[in-house]
């Protein structure tokens, strides 16, 4: 190696080491990412014949999520965080939340998804053509954001 690339080399060495100084001190005075991520679940997709009832699985967001706390499907009886879709002519019903472990404080249960053995967990088409249906589970790491069922004191 030639003295001009050695000392190109070392002032390159040189500069890739203060920023990286100047890199850690600006994360280190930044606030923190949040660590809570958004997602959703397509619980379940089913082509419903003409005048077929069929009943609703269990659906869950999976490990550490909870149904965001948000109406989705505005006038069905569907619980927080759950969205039908659908093109028309299709009745949802699903009555029964899953809960997750009641919070630290014990003032609430979390939902974590639907509870297909349960309470009314049914899909109706009352059209007389088929339809696929899509149920999705709208889901959230932050318990914060989660649909809660109060405890009963």
């Amino acid at each position: 190696m030639t003295s001009r690339t050695a000392k190109i080399v070392v002032v390159l060495a040189a500069a890739a080491a203060l920023s990286g100084v100047g890199a850690g001190l600006a994360a280190a005075d930044s606030p923190a990412p949040s660590s809570t991520t958004n997602y959703t679940v397509d619980g379940m997709r089913q082509y419903i014949r003409p005048l077929e009832s069929i009943t609703v699985p269990t659906m869950l967001c999976g490990s550490g999520g909870y149904l965001q706390d948000r109406e989705y499907s505005p006038g069905r009886i569907v619980p927080p965080g759950v969205q039908v879709i659908e093109p028309g002519g299709v009745g949802v019903t699903i009555t029964n939340p899953t809960y997750g472990s009641m919070d630290p404080t014990g003032s609430f249960w979390p939902l974590i998804g639907t509870d297909g053995k349960r309470g009314w967990y049914t899909v109706t088409n009352w059209d007389l053509t088929g339809h696929e249906q899509l149920v999705k589970l709208h889901c959230t790491t932050d318990i914060n954001q989660a649909a809660k069922t109060p405890t009963v004191s």
